[in-house]
């Protein structure tokens, strides 16, 4: 008897696995049907956004544009939140996670021409960063989530931000009591990458490198040159492993190379330091020398300026020394939540072309997302999606005059990020 009760057991707990694996197959094949059936008209969104872009602070017509498109599908929607922000509220039907997705809106001042036939009609402005494709994104998602509201057991929360670029944004959502209205369990976004359309990548804690600008402060000395030599010399010495020589895109094109990009596990952008440029100026009794750079751990970031306030203590200029300081953080990085980005890259892992996700082994100079405020509150993920077509002549490469993007990656990015947040809102 006990041991025909143990088959039983194991035929019956064997069937639930069965179930549960199709269910998670049908769920993300539903979605991708669904996704085909809107992917024209979120071209047309897409399209349109790109056409008519708007600067930081200045979202109105974007907000309007995605406020409306929530209502429509039946979401609780809330508007102006820290500026144009939107938030659209889909709560499934039985209890479960709650899962925030984070599409950021405004675009850039530029005054380089648009390379696609869609040209934006605000001279000066355009979107060459991405953030039309990642609001459009961000609208699909919604669109075959609210369709699969039978199955979703949780809340998905569509958080639409407003300056990214100024890196004003998150914050002011957060002090305008976002997460009062909200209460996420967890939040997800993404950015726009060089990689090939559709290509996902992401990796644990740091994103990016860390940008900073230290400032020293001397009494006014009348041998300036002398100075500058011994500030420059030690500086330059915590320089490692990548050298900036001529342009920044000089390095920035190497992310995504084969041998030494950030997908290579032998990747050149694991460790280092950039000196990105240093100064010395006079301002009536005091002389500043600013030095900034980009540097990949937050243990030397931390103990920088008291190694080099010692190395002045021991020189010729201690006593007309005042201060060291760091000066007002202008970008910053994401730092993915360890966990969820493990259990983030076996769901996505389980579904998605494995050419098409590829983990990253360093950390992205030069750039910086407010994304990381978001995650300061709750833990989250931050991705990036390929959006290059080399075949078409396409590339994706953020902040560059011939920045452009290959639309099939909107159909990506719903595909796999919708599927993603309902297995995530339905897991217990």
């Amino acid at each position: 008897m006990k041991y025909k009760l143990l088959i039983i057991v194991f035929f019956i707990t064997t069937g639930m696995l069965s179930a549960q694996s199709d269910k998670n197959t049908n769920s993300y094949q539903q979605i991708v049907n669904q996704t085909d059936e809107i992917y024209d008209s979120l071209v047309k969104i897409r399209r349109d956004l790109h056409i008519h872009p708007e600067l930081s602070k200045q979202e109105k017509r974007t907000s309007k544009i995605v406020a409306k498109y929530l209502r429509n599908l039946g979401l609780e929607v809330k508007t102006n939140i820290g500026g144009y922000g939107v938030v659209g509220i889909l709560k499934g039907g039985k209890k479960g996670r709650k899962i925030a997705w984070r599409a950021d809106m405004d675009a850039i001042k530029t005054d380089e021409p648009d390379v696609v036939s869609f040209t934006s009609k605000n001279k000066g402005i355009r979107h060459i960063c991405g953030h039309d494709v990642h609001t459009t994104i961000g609208l699909g998602i919604a669109n075959v989530l609210s369709q699969q509201k039978e199955n979703l057991e949780g809340t998905v929360y569509f958080i639409f931000q407003p300056a990214e670029e100024t890196f004003t944004g998150a914050k002011d959502m957060i002090e305008d009591s976002l997460f009062d209205i909200i209460q996420p369990d967890e939040i997800y976004g993404l950015h726009i990458g060089p990689g090939p359309s559709g290509e996902i990548n992401v990796k644990a804690n740091e994103l990016f490198a860390y940008a900073k600008t230290l400032q020293v402060k001397f009494k006014h000395t009348t041998n300036e040159n002398e100075l500058r030599n011994f500030m420059n010399t030690i500086v330059k010495g915590y320089v490692r492993n990548i050298e900036q020589k001529g342009s920044p895109w000089n390095i920035i094109n190497k992310i995504s190379d084969s041998k030494i990009g950030l997908t290579n596990k032998e990747t050149i952008f694991k460790d280092y330091f950039i000196l990105q440029g240093a100064r010395l100026n006079t301002d009536k009794e005091v002389t500043f020398y600013n030095a900034s750079f980009l540097e990949t751990d937050v243990k030397k970031v931390n103990s920088l300026p008291l190694e080099i306030k010692k190395q002045i203590q021991n020189s010729k200029f201690k006593d007309a020394f005042i201060s060291i300081e760091y000066s007002k953080d202008s970008s910053g990085t994401p730092i993915n939540d360890p966990e969820l980005t493990r259990i983030a890259t076996q769901t996505i892992s389980s579904f998605y072309t494995k050419e098409m996700f590829k983990p990253l082994y360093g950390q992205t100079p030069y750039f910086g997302e407010d994304f990381i405020f978001y995650q300061q509150k709750i833990p989250g993920v931050f991705f990036f999606l390929g959006g290059s077509n080399i075949k078409k002549g396409i590339k994706s490469m953020p902040h560059t005059p011939n920045f452009a993007v290959d639309e099939i990656t909107v159909k990506y990015g719903v595909q796999s990020f919708a599927t993603l947040i309902l297995k995530r809102a339905n897991s217990k």
